[in-house]
């Protein structure tokens, strides 16, 4: 959903726009505590639980969007994926980091966990300047104003970036889904079908790198 939201498009234009110069280095973080419950599906391998799968796919696709854009594409696959984390007693993933390098000399690291909270934010640092999204995943959920830090090397402070909305986030989902159906797939930022295969791939690296595998998978 938060593809499909203003705040992500307008994060695309900066990034297009090369108000941060090259872009260098990428963080994106999505991690929440819940408590235990061994049948519910995020701590539940049969049910394909663990971090990575449920809100990890929210950082990658991030960073493969801003990747993308940044070298003229409309996203990017890394060319490297490593990763360390903790399986728990649950049999999934509870808590992960992970380390991409993409094409332009871009690195990228994306944390994620289902039993442990963690600041989640999207930081970008380029040659020129930097940019902090406070709110990358659920931007104005319910309607109302969203915002993008914007710091360039040469400014005093920061600039805010305000992003107003009159819909909920699910809503702009539902109507991008709706203006295109037609056409079988949104554009970009919205997933294409080539790019959410391509994040799926990505995650598969993930999770290898950290030795989860499946039962389903065995």
């Amino acid at each position: 959903m938060y593809r499909c939201h203003p705040q992500t498009a307008r994060l695309v234009k900066l990034i297009r726009e090369r108000a941060i110069g090259e872009v260098r280095v990428i963080q994106a973080t999505f991690s929440f505590h819940a408590a235990f419950n061994a049948k519910h599906r995020i701590f539940n391998p049969q049910l394909g639980g663990g971090g990575i799968l449920d809100v990890g796919c929210y950082c990658t696709s991030m960073a493969r969007l801003i990747a993308g854009v940044a070298t003229g594409r409309d996203f990017a696959e890394p060319t490297e994926v490593q990763g360390a984390g903790h399986i728990g007693s649950s049999g999934v993933d509870e808590w992960a980091v992970g380390t991409l390098k993409f094409p332009g000399g871009i690195v990228a690291q994306v944390a994620t966990g289902v039993s442990v909270s963690q600041e989640n934010v999207v930081r970008i640092f380029g040659s020129e300047g930097n940019i902090l999204v406070p709110s990358p995943w659920l931007p104005a959920r319910e309607g109302g104003l969203t915002k993008i830090m914007l710091s360039r090397k040469a400014a005093s402070r920061p600039q805010e970036i305000h992003i107003q909305t009159t819909q909920g986030l699910y809503s702009i989902e539902a109507d991008t889904v709706a203006t295109h159906i037609a056409k079988r797939q949104a554009p970009s930022p919205a997933m294409t079908w080539k790019d959410t295969l391509g994040n799926m791939k990505t995650l598969d690296q993930w999770r290898a790198s950290i030795g989860l595998v499946y039962d389903e998978e065995k």
